[in-house]
């Protein structure tokens, strides 16, 4: 059983959690958009973001840990937690449960839909590039409009 003090440390502690996760997965959404549209001004900026919220989430995991040491039970997992919790706390933790899977799963989904998008974006960039290059007729045509529109002659960074 969890006493009444470290179930109030737990319950502070995985609010706090799923806030945090919550916040993190309007980030990701933020990103998804700006990949979709196109808007890579703004993608740059999810990025730092991002860096940020995975060094943070890394705080809040040795917070957890730390709790975690005050169980008898450090290895557990936080569902495991719940009947160990007296039963008055029960509905309530089991509802940050559910909540946290529930941001978990979404976050998790919206990354690997972020990094499939990204990924076909570069494979056409590459498409385009290899095209240019065995084609100094098109790099010709492709560096004269883009001279024309005032854009730089090496639109696409090689370093991309």
């Amino acid at each position: 059983m969890i006493d009444q003090t470290l179930s109030d440390e737990f319950l502070l502690f995985f609010q706090r959690y799923l806030a945090f996760y919550n916040e993190f997965l309007v980030l990701e959404n933020g990103k998804y958009n700006d990949i979709i549209s196109g808007n890579l001004s703004a993608l740059d900026e999810h990025l730092k973001n991002e860096q940020a919220y995975m060094l943070k989430s890394k705080g809040l995991e040795l917070e957890r840990a730390k709790l975690m040491d005050q169980t008898e039970n450090p290895k557990a997992t936080f569902k495991e937690l719940i009947p160990l919790f007296d039963p008055s706390m029960q509905d309530q933790i089991q509802s940050i449960y559910n909540s946290l899977s529930q941001v978990i799963s979404n976050l998790k989904r919206t990354n690997l839909q972020c990094n499939y998008i990204a990924k076909l974006k570069l494979h056409r960039v590459e498409l385009d590039m290899q095209k240019l290059k065995n084609h100094p007729e098109l790099q010709k045509l492709y560096n004269s409009q883009a001279h024309e529109n005032g854009i730089s002659a090496n639109i696409f960074s090689q370093k991309i």
